[in-house]
């Protein structure tokens, strides 16, 4: 490990999130279990209906493993909701294909909760995440960074002023390093990690100051 977090401050422990569990109507109750803080969910549009499945669509398909996806396996927003209230924060991973979801999920949210505090939405176009931000001012919007050269533009255009700093959440190995960490969080104001599922790496990002980690697995977020 490379160190604790600057001014040696306490070790504390990261938001836990399991990943794509607001995928799959059976693993919803896990919103309530003890080591998940939040659950999350690929959301799409799909034929103007935001749902959460765990393909990318072609076309106004999802597909399953044989063709097009049943309209069982796809778990309305509005389900993912319910099941979250006064359980779990939730973390949307807005997925943009065919059409701009940012319209969409902007109306529903808007019509659907006065409290965004326990919603979270990570966007793959960052250009979705600033719509958003400007939409719903109350809505917390992380740009979601998944290459290195993405990384690198990020802290160029904010050290630059082309961009104001903005909350991210980055693929787990692209953070080597605890003096990386918090030189993104500087720019950044809170970094999440995804998608850890190994738990002494887990163990590594939280001593390095992570503030959010995602995992799959319920053991690695059990240790933290």
């Amino acid at each position: 490990m490379s160190g604790p977090p600057p001014n040696d401050q306490p070790v504390r422990r990261p938001t836990r999130i399991l990943h794509r569990a607001g995928n799959f109507h059976d693993l919803l109750h896990l919103a309530g279990h003890p080591a998940v803080d939040a659950i999350e969910a690929d959301i799409w549009v799909v034929r103007g209906h935001l749902v959460a499945h765990h393909e990318r669509p072609i076309g106004p398909w999802l597909l399953g493993n044989h063709g097009p996806a049943r309209s069982a396996d796809r778990v309305p927003l509005e389900v993912i909701l319910e099941a979250v209230k006064d359980t779990s924060n939730f973390v949307i991973d807005l997925r943009s294909w065919f059409w701009d979801p940012a319209p969409a999920l902007a109306r529903a949210l808007a019509a659907s909760l006065d409290d965004f505090s326990h919603i979270s939405v990570a966007c793959e176009a960052w250009i979705t995440a600033d719509r958003l931000r400007e939409w719903l001012p109350g809505l917390d919007v992380n740009y979601s960074i998944r290459s290195p050269r993405q990384l690198r533009e990020f802290l160029a255009d904010v050290d630059a002023g082309r961009r104001r700093p903005t909350h991210v959440t980055i693929r787990e190995s692209m953070i080597r390093s605890a003096p990386l960490l918090h030189a993104v969080r500087a720019r950044a104001g809170r970094v999440g990690a995804w998608t850890v599922d190994d738990a002494d790496r887990a163990l590594e990002l939280k001593a390095w100051g992570i503030d959010q980690l995602v995992s799959n697995r319920l053991s690695v977020l059990n240790t933290l």
